[in-house]
């Protein structure tokens, strides 16, 4: 009998403390929007998740008296009078609010149209101490019972900066509707669902040029609409617009209005040079220069001219335009109109300061006095090595500094780049540089050393004190050398970490990674932690080429393929398959290389004739790739730029065409081995009909530390094809080879068969690699 009555008691218990949650009620009336509708549903949802009995609060349309206290959710008459506002539109975009009123009912609403779903996320995070980490770690601190604030609790916020985007492969790559929500991101080059509260969207987003007037369009018809370059007049993505030609302006104005009546919601449009450093040679663009002050007067001029005119028929509409290499500097003379949006770019800043320091003093001065030129300012801020995501990126202590310098500068967008794309998975930390950047940007007065602490506590569990080791580590050695002014393209990090510090810091993540390994949560977190000090501590060759007793003391009972197998084993977990920005770096070179060097298995994928050595090489170390291997952006492939297409000729039966219309170096191998080599390249051409071999057909070079040259017709005409020397070159990660036609009336196309480097002093006997 008394166990029965235990029972009763027990279940009697429960019932009443399912009868204390159901109480509440959230009331979402038929006249809420779509993203409002959203934020009641996730209210209800993430309560659910808070009850440690799993009960659930209830979504009505209308309040049940026969309930408790009520949770009203979105915008209405009677929420305007009891959250103190006159009229919804005293709001500021995105600004949130709520309020506990003397009943004890909870008033939650927001600007429209998301500012009601940001409104329950803070009251989430404020009030029950939620935590949106990541996609799939959210912190949840369960309760038995959930009670609502007291009466009194108020909270107002408006964001001061306006459009957010945190381009981390988390969120912009694999991150749901749901989490980039919750991030507060929104502004993207898509747009979200209006039921996740939308986002600000930007017609043509960067580098617009060649998008509004493209050169397979204009190109053979208005050439003189291109810029001079070199003599010539050149089109495309790689080059720039002749700004100063009065024809071309008017058709961009035409192009613009265009793009905006077919897209009536966007209230941006980019009007913004192509993404290169080659303005205009031409004689009337330099006077212009000589006369009004330098390339951004131009730019500023041109851009003026189509503001004026999409002003009188879209007056609610902002034109942005680029403060980027050669008009990164504030123009002299030439002011924006008043509906001309500047985007300021920091790409040469020195990452590792902030701003406002000595180190950055130039770009320091440039925001405050273009703060005082414009009327409102964009930011594009770069947060990570593009060139190698996995480098150790130091700049931990400068992204809070940085953002509230942005928000005193007035910026109403600040879009931060990070490791945007697949590539990212290996990068530095990324997923709590995606957290932290979203929520100084959301807030930048919040306190970035707390953010910091809260995430690498939860998200990383136990191993958590090995994550606050490296971080400690590789903050106070870049700390250690202000003369380093590495920045988002760094070839590595020899300039801030010793040797010593790399494979102490390497060694603390590898142990917590092996020590936690069966850990179905943390193991994997802690093993793409160590993924970029893994990859850095190869890259110093130095530090595993000696015997083991003469190593450093951290690295001395370590196998070097053992240690290649945890690296390969934690990017595929990763689900990374290369190493830089643009699929550029595949891992699987990597690992070929490296395993070769310490003596493992040379991967080998082709036994074709393009895997054997050429003849150049004899019997000395060589390298090649293929076509299917060298760097080719996908935005390049089309008939007028570059296709590749079979071709029983080439070493491995196809090869990269381009047709001779155009100079741009679509093809470009980045992941070179260091050390001196002579570098080749197979190649040959097709002239015209009637045409003779005279003048250049393809130019050939290291970029950009040189040689470079020009081939001569003669040297690639003819349907074999032709080994072209380059000359001997000093490589390093920081260069590439590229291989691009050029502009020729005798000639038809170009075609590439593949790259070669082979060393030039090497030991007979030594062994051969192929990279593909």
């Amino acid at each position: 009998m008394k166990i029965v009555i235990k029972v009763f008691l027990g279940f009697l218990a429960v019932w009443w403390l399912t009868m204390e949650l159901s109480a509440f009620q959230i009331v979402s009336p038929p006249s809420a929007t779509s993203a409002e509708k959203t934020a009641a549903t996730e209210l209800s949802f993430y309560f659910s998740q808070l009850s440690s009995v799993g009960e659930t609060t209830p979504v009505v349309a209308k309040r049940d008296s026969a309930l408790g206290p009520a949770i009203y959710v979105g915008q209405s008459s009677e929420a305007l009078a009891v959250l103190g506002l006159g009229d919804w539109s005293e709001l500021k975009p995105d600004e949130v609010c709520y309020c506990v009123d003397a009943a004890g009912d909870v008033w939650i609403a927001g600007d429209r149209p998301r500012g009601t779903l940001y409104a329950v996320y803070e009251f989430l995070e404020r009030e029950y101490g939620v935590r949106f980490f990541t996609e799939d770690d959210t912190l949840l601190p369960k309760r038995p019972r959930l009670e609502l604030p007291p009466s009194g609790t108020t909270w107002r916020y408006a964001p001061p900066i306006q459009m957010r985007t945190v381009a981390y492969q988390n969120v912009t790559l694999r991150g749901s509707n749901r989490f980039k929500a919750q991030m507060r991101n929104n502004f993207f080059g898509r747009a979200l669902p209006q039921e996740w509260g939308g986002t600000e969207t930007m017609i043509g987003f960067v580098h617009t040029m060649d998008k509004l007037l493209p050169q397979d369009k204009y190109f053979a018809a208005h050439p003189e609409w291109y810029a001079l370059r070199d003599g010539l007049r050149q089109g495309g993505a790689l080059n720039q617009l002749c700004l100063t030609n009065h024809e071309m302006r008017q058709e961009l104005i035409r192009r613009v209005k265009e793009e905006l009546v077919a897209h009536p919601q966007s209230r941006l449009i980019s009007v913004s040079q192509n993404d290169n450093k080659a303005p205009c040679e031409c004689a009337t663009c330099q006077e212009f220069i000589a006369t009004h002050g330098n390339q951004t007067d131009l730019l500023l001029d041109c851009v003026n001219e189509i503001a004026a005119a999409v002003a009188k028929e879209f007056p609610e509409v902002l034109v942005e335009t680029l403060a980027y290499h050669y008009t990164r500097q504030p123009p002299k003379t030439v002011r924006p109109l008043d509906n001309v949006i500047i985007r300021y770019c920091t790409i040469e800043e020195a990452s590792f300061a902030p701003i406002d320091s000595e180190r950055n003093r130039v770009f320091f001065n440039e925001l405050a006095e273009w703060g005082q030129i414009a009327k409102q300012m964009m930011i594009w801020h770069y947060l990570t090595d593009f060139s190698h995501y996995y480098m150790p990126h130091p700049n931990w202590t400068c992204i809070a500094p940085d953002t509230r310098l942005f928000r005193d500068c007035h910026a109403i967008s600040v879009f931060q780049q990070g490791s945007h794309d697949q590539a990212g998975d290996a990068a530095d930390l990324a997923d709590l540089r995606a957290y932290l950047v979203s929520k100084l940007l959301w807030n930048p007065d919040l306190d970035d050393q707390e953010l910091i602490r809260e995430f690498v506590t939860h998200h990383y569990g136990p191993g958590a004190p090995a994550i606050f080791t490296y971080l400690n580590g590789v903050i106070t050695s870049a700390a250690a050398h202000p003369e380093c002014k590495d920045g988002c393209n760094a070839p590595n990090t020899d300039g801030w970490l010793s040797d010593d510090e790399l494979a102490r810091l390497w060694r603390v993540l590898y142990d917590a990674a092996r020590r936690y390994q069966a850990d179905p949560v943390y193991g994997p977190r802690l093993a793409t932690a160590a993924i970029p000090l893994t990859i850095n501590l190869f890259e110093r060759d130095r530090l595993l080429a000696s015997s083991p007793p003469d190593r450093l003391v951290y690295l001395r009972d370590v196998d070097a393929n053992e240690v290649l197998d945890f690296l390969e084993a934690a990017l595929k977990t990763a689900n990374c398959p290369y190493l830089a920005e643009a699929a550029r770096m595949p891992v699987a070179d990597w690992l070929a290389k490296h395993r070769a060097t310490h003596g493992g298995a040379v991967m080998v994928t082709r036994a074709t004739e393009g895997g054997r050595p050429p003849q150049i090489a004899g019997n000395r170390e060589w390298w090649g790739w293929n076509v299917e291997n060298l760097y080719r952006d996908k935005y390049c492939f089309g008939p007028k730029r570059m296709e590749l297409l079979p071709d029983a000729a080439a070493s491995d039966g196809q090869a990269i065409m381009m047709p001779n219309t155009h100079r741009e170096w679509f093809v470009q191998c980045w992941h070179i081995p260091p050390g001196r080599f002579e570098v080749y390249l197979t190649a040959r051409c097709d002239l015209k009909p009637g045409a003779q071999p005279k003048g250049g057909a393809m130019s050939f070079g290291n970029y950009p530390a040189g040689p470079k040259r020009e081939v001569p017709v003669a040297e690639l005409t003819g349907s074999e094809y032709k080994l072209i020397p380059l000359g001997i070159s000093e490589l390093n990660k920081a260069q590439y080879l590229y291989a691009a036609p050029v502009i020729n009336d005798q000639v038809e196309r170009i075609w590439i068969d593949r790259l070669i480097l082979v060393r030039p002093d090497d030991a007979l006997g030594r062994a051969m690699k192929i990279l593909q």
